[in-house]
């Protein structure tokens, strides 16, 4: 019994793949698929503000920004433009080798286009680390955060991170 109704099934089956196949059917028009439109944001897409203070003082630019990509070209290694912040040493066993520094999901901590500059060389109290690619930023919006951590203890938690996003145009 039980095979006539699987052998009744599969010719059921058959029949409605070979009318199908066929163009004896119904034409079965495609369901549009739902797209999805951004809410508009008050923050123009960037988030909400990071939270400075502890080890982190000032971000340049700004959180939500928009800025010339000739302000993201050092000329000059004393005066640096670019991705910028201003950053203080207290309660960190170490300066410089506390922080990490990201750009565009990329780390530019220790690369050739990031400058550190630090007022004193005995027990500074805070500095700038600045990233700066030759040719500047390209135009679009970027992201770039910053955490400050134990260079004793990688492994460990960061401190604090802050992390923000802006726009730089031609």
């Amino acid at each position: 019994m039980r095979c006539k109704i699987v052998l009744a099934a599969v010719f059921v089956g058959a029949a409605l793949v070979a009318s199908a196949a066929c163009g004896n059917g119904p034409d079965v028009a495609a369901t549009p698929l739902p797209t999805r439109t951004a809410a508009p944001t008050p923050d123009g897409g960037f988030g909400p503000a990071p939270t400075l203070g502890g080890n982190i003082v000032k971000l340049s630019p700004a959180h939500a920004a928009s800025v010339s990509r000739a302000s993201t070209i050092t000329t000059n290694n004393q005066q640096p433009k670019g991705v910028c912040v201003d950053v203080t040493f207290d309660n960190l066993p170490q300066s410089g080798q506390s922080f990490r520094f990201i750009v565009d999901e990329k780390d530019v901590t220790a690369g050739g286009d990031t400058v550190w500059i630090v007022p004193s060389n005995t027990a500074p109290k805070n500095g700038t680390i600045c990233y700066s690619p030759k040719n500047g930023l390209t135009s679009g919006k970027h992201t770039a955060a910053i955490g400050v951590q134990d260079p004793n203890e990688l492994n460990a938690p960061f401190r604090q991170v802050v992390a923000w996003a802006f726009q730089v145009t031609e």
